[in-house]
């Protein structure tokens, strides 16, 4: 939007200053120009008052757009949060931890973080919970179960575009890799898992790792023992681990589903 001379001189203060806002594209601060005013003219705001809270609501606005877009980035399969978690029905899991773990310090100290234990017992609603935790904060997050990251990264390799495709998986400051070791990995595969955690460990970015193998396992699940050394290795170092031993929740719901059909 483009404004003469004659027409700033025709327009009064309240209609540049509308305008002025539309042209800078602070959509938010346009919409509630007016109605600011008329609280502003109630209350007797000064006009530092006046531009503080028009301004307030356009901060807010884009706070949020910029918190969907990262969401919308990070790619989570659903929305979870740390308040959901029935601790009471996965005794294990230590709260105090989980507690201290949403403080977000373990970004700052990269301390990957590995949730071991059977299907349904919690481990990816505390990952997603944790890594959603991040991104609320600022931080970027990205979501993939290993067996897509691996497909992902391999294709890439053979495709020659294999550098791109793995700042997708090292470049976000918290990254969740879900379900290792439900599916196999090959050779292949395990040598793309590998350079997506050792590029995430010297880059100081913390890994959220769900797995239901023990970590002994690993060199079953990579086929080969030295490559998933060298993943552990580097993994582990400074890790959190859970290890959850508590029953499935969807099982716990068929459970429920079922007594009530009999009842």
């Amino acid at each position: 939007m483009t404004m003469t001379t004659s027409s700033l001189a025709s327009s009064s203060p309240y209609e540049q200053l509308k305008n002025d806002l539309g042209y800078l594209q602070l959509g938010r601060a346009t919409e509630c120009f007016a109605t600011v005013a008329d609280r502003a003219k109630d209350e007797n705001w000064s006009h530092v008052e006046y531009l503080a809270a028009v301004m307030a609501e356009q901060v807010a606005a884009t706070t949020n757009r910029r918190l969907a877009a990262r969401l919308r980035y990070a790619r989570f399969p659903y929305v979870r949060t740390i308040a959901e978690f029935d601790y009471d029905f996965q005794p294990s899991i230590d709260k105090k931890l989980v507690e201290d773990l949403a403080t977000l310090r373990f970004i700052e100290e990269n301390r990957p973080i590995v949730f071991l234990g059977q299907p349904g017992c919690g481990k990816t609603h505390l990952a997603v919970a944790l890594a959603t935790r991040a991104v609320e904060a600022g931080y970027r997050g990205y979501f993939s179960t290993a067996d897509a990251m691996v497909r992902v990264l391999v294709q890439a390799r053979r495709e020659g575009n294999f550098a791109s495709k793995l700042r997708t998986f090292t470049a976000p400051s918290v990254l969740v890799v879900d379900d290792v070791g439900l599916l196999p990995i090959d050779t292949e595969g395990a040598g793309v898992f590998f350079h997506v955690v050792n590029a995430r460990y010297e880059n100081g970015h913390p890994t959220l790792v769900t797995t239901n193998r023990g970590l002994p396992a690993w060199g079953d699940v990579f086929g080969d023992p030295v490559v998933a050394g060298a993943i552990l290795d580097r993994l582990m170092h400074k890790a959190v681990v859970f290890n959850i031993k508590g029953p499935s929740w969807r099982m716990r719901e068929h459970s429920a589903l079922a007594e009530a059909s009999k009842a």
